[in-house]
C-alpha cells in the first residue's frame, strides 16, 4: 500500500491556533486517480399526524449520492407492523403499497403516504419496510428500514406543509422565505404555538479536539408567536423554531436566508473554510471588503491555476452543499460533527448503525488510510437527526494529512 507521507510537526506548528492546515508549499503533491464504483445510498425521511383512530405518515425516499432516480427505480414498498424490532418478532399486519400509483415524483425522489390503525402504534410495535427498486438488466434492489412506533405518536395532530406543493416539510430546516402551512387536526384543533430561538451556534471542533463544544443546557425564548391552522405563514427571522413546545412531538424547525441548503451568496463561502484554513487566514479573509473575491484568491493560490481551483471550489462547496441537506440539526449541516468529517473526507465507504451510534468507515485507497468515525445519537428538543462525534487523539494525523491534500489540490482521496 502506498501512502502520502506530510512532516507532522509542520501542522502542528502552525495549526495548534486554529482547525485548519498550514499554507502549502511549492512541491504539490499530485493527485492519484482511485475509479470507485458508485453505490446508491437511499435515506427514508418521514412525518406523521394522527387523526381519527388512524396514524397517517409520509414517507421519501431518495438516493443522496444521485447514483439512482428513485423516482424511477422505485415500484413497490412492502411493509409490515412486527412486535419489535428483528424479523425474528410476531408479524401483526402486513400490506404493500405500488409506487407508480400512490407515490408523488419529489424531484429524483418519492413521496409515499402510508395509513396504519392506531392500535397498532405502540411499544416495542416496529414498522419495517422494504423498498423494490427495478434497475436495468432486469436487476432488483431491495432497501430495508425501521421505523420504531409509540404510543404518543396518536398525540400528535398537526402537520407542517409547503404551502406552494401542498406537500409535508420533511426536512429539520426552511427558508425565511419559503411559504409554510400549518394542517391542525383533532380535538384542540385551535391556534398553535410556536417560539423562535437564536441558532448562533459554533462548527463542529477538529476530531481529535481534547475541548468540547460549548452547548448551554437551556437556550432562551427570543421570541413567541401563535400559527392559525389553515393559513400560510414564513419564518421570516432566521432562527431556530419549535413548534408546539412542551409537547411530546414538539417539531423543530431551522429557518435560513437564502437558498439554502445551497451556497449562493458571496457571505456563505467564508464560515465553511474554518476547517481548511488556520486562524490568520481566517481573520484575513473576515476584514476583505469583497468576500467572493478573496475566496477566489484562497482558492486559486492553493490550486495554482483557475482550472484546478474551480474544481476545488466545485467539490468543497459541493459537500458543503450535501452535508446541509444530510445533517442539519439545531444548526446547519456544514457545521454538524457528521458535516465536517463529509466534507473534509467525502463519502465514507461504508456506514452501518447499532442502537443509537452511527459508523463510518473510510477504506485503505491508494492516498490515504483506513479511519473510522463513530457517531452517538444525543437527545434534542429540536431535531432527531443530531449525532456528535466520539473524538479520538489518534485522529490527528489523519486530519492534518487530508486537509494537508484539500491544500495541494487534491480531491480524489
Amino acid at each position: 500500500m502506498k501512502y502520502i507521507l506530510i512532516p507532522f510537526f509542520l501542522f502542528m506548528l502552525l495549526l495548534s491556533a486554529g482547525c485548519g492546515s498550514p499554507v502549502s508549499s511549492g512541491r504539490r503533491l499530485e493527485p492519484v486517480s482511485m475509479a470507485r464504483p458508485p453505490r446508491p445510498e437511499v435515506t427514508m425521511l418521514h412525518r406523521f399526524y394522527a387523526r381519527g383512530d388512524s396514524l397517517y405518515l409520509f414517507l421519501r425516499f431518495e438516493d443522496v449520492r444521485q447514483v439512482l432516480a428513485v423516482s424511477q427505480t422505485a415500484k413497490s414498498l412492502y411493509y409490515s407492523v412486527r412486535a419489535g424490532a428483528t424479523e425474528r418478532d410476531a408479524v401483526l399486519a402486513t400490506d404493500s403499497v405500488n409506487i407508480a400509483k400512490a407515490g408523488q415524483v419529489e424531484g429524483q425522489g418519492v413521496l409515499v403516504p402510508l395509513t396504519l390503525p392506531l392500535r397498532l402504534v405502540q411499544e416495542p410495535n416496529v414498522l419495517h419496510l422494504q423498498l423494490w427498486q427495478h434497475l436495468s438488466a432486469g436487476e432488483r434492489l431491495q432497501t430495508k428500514y425501521r421505523l420504531p412506533l409509540q404510543a404518543a405518536m396518536g398525540e400528535k395532530h398537526f402537520i407542517v406543509m409547503q404551502s406552494a406543493s401542498n406537500r409535508p416539510l420533511l426536512q429539520d430546516y426552511t427558508t425565511t422565505t419559503t411559504p409554510l402551512l400549518l394542517q391542525k387536526y383533532g380535538p384542540e384543533a385551535g391556534l398553535l404555538e410556536m417560539q423562535r430561538f437564536e441558532a448562533d451556534f459554533t462548527p463542529a471542533l477538529p476530531p481529535m479536539s481534547a475541548r468540547q463544544e460549548v452547548v448551554p443546557r437551556t437556550i432562551s425564548v427570543a421570541e413567541t408567536k401563535t400559527v392559525v391552522p389553515g393559513d400560510t405563514f414564513y419564518l421570516q427571522t432566521p432562527g431556530l423554531y419549535l413548534l408546539a413546545p412542551g409537547s411530546k412531538f414538539a417539531a423543530g424547525i431551522l429557518a435560513q436566508p437564502n437558498a439554502f441548503p445551497l451556497v449562493t451568496m458571496a457571505s456563505e463561502l467564508l464560515p465553511p473554510l474554518i476547517y481548511l484554513t488556520t486562524t490568520a487566514e481566517r481573520e484575513a479573509l473576515l476584514r476583505e471588503t469583497d468576500p467572493k473575491a478573496a475566496v477566489d484568491r484562497f482558492w486559486l493560490k492553493l490550486a495554482g491555476d483557475k482550472s484546478k481551483a474551480r474544481e476545488l471550489i466545485r467539490t468543497y462547496y459541493g459537500r458543503v452543499e450535501t452535508a446541509n441537506k444530510l445533517y442539519t440539526s439545531h444548526k446547519a449541516g456544514w457545521a454538524t460533527d457528521r458535516g465536517m468529517i463529509y466534507i473534509i473526507y467525502g463519502i465514507p465507504s461504508d456506514v452501518s448503525h447499532v442502537g443509537n451510534t452511527e459508523s463510518w468507515i473510510y477504506r485503505d485507497s491508494e492516498t490515504s488510510p483506513y479511519v473510522k468515525f463513530v457517531f452517538t445519537k444525543k437527545e434534542n428538543n429540536f431535531t432527531g437527526n443530531h449525532y456528535e462525534l466520539i473524538r479520538r487523539p489518534e485522529y490527528e494525523e489523519s486530519w492534518y494529512s487530508t486537509v494537508a491534500k484539500w491544500r495541494a489540490g487534491i480531491t480524489k482521496m
